[in-house]
């Protein structure tokens, strides 16, 4: 078939999700309609559906599959973080009482300059979890949310066709909901698998 009869696929397709238009753009990368709620990362060019953000701080993209876990460990940092605070407060108080104040900032600076780093990370780490909280509580995501995607139709009739109408629902929907397999196959690795870890080559072998 000659080059000039060649037609690209549509870039977009439109479905109907709980009575609402939802439209479905193609990637030209991974061949496919995305589904839903789904986006390409450019770090890691790949579709990740539902995709909230590609997080640097773990190196990895958060979406429909790991969210429950970065919530989670936002979550735990949140409470590790107040704990390691509100310890290291009530140690410089305690010991500031027996020896006094300046005589504590001179033989404990380590918990001084712990002190100053906690009450600097814990509103960050405490505003990011409450900040995740809201998004769950909503069904939204962090992309959802920063583009606006269902904020400037609020109050209409057209809103996020995605949130259950009650924060436990939507709860249990994004925290507890199944756990569907992968859509995309799994990446092969660079070199064939060799027997009793031998490298297929003289270089240093890459750790996986």
């Amino acid at each position: 078939m000659g080059s000039s009869t060649y037609r690209p696929p549509a870039r977009t397709m439109e479905v109907v999700i709980n009575k609402y238009v939802v439209k479905l753009k193609y990637c030209y990368t991974c061949k496919m309609f995305r589904p839903p709620r789904t986006s390409h990362c450019s770090v890691c060019d790949n579709c990740v559906e539902r995709f909230d953000h590609h997080c640097p701080w773990v190196g990895n993209c958060v979406g429909k599959r790991n969210y429950r876990y970065f919530y989670a460990f936002i979550l735990s940092l949140s409470f590790l973080t107040a704990f390691i605070f509100a310890c290291v407060v009530t140690h410089l108080t305690l010991r500031s009482q027996r020896d006094g104040f300046l005589a504590t900032l001179k033989t404990t600076p380590a918990s001084v300059l712990e002190l100053v780093i906690c009450f600097f990370s814990v509103w960050s780490i405490l505003g990011l979890s409450g900040f995740h909280t809201y998004l769950v509580a909503s069904n939204l995501t962090t992309n959802e949310d920063i583009k606006g995607s269902w904020s400037n139709k609020r109050g209409s009739e057209f809103a996020n066709p995605y949130s259950h109408k009650s924060i436990l629902t939507n709860c249990c929907a994004v925290l507890c909901g199944p756990f569907y397999p992968r859509r995309m196959p799994a990446r092969t690795l660079p070199f064939p698998a060799q027997p009793d870890g031998i490298c297929p080559s003289s270089d240093v072998c890459p750790d996986f």
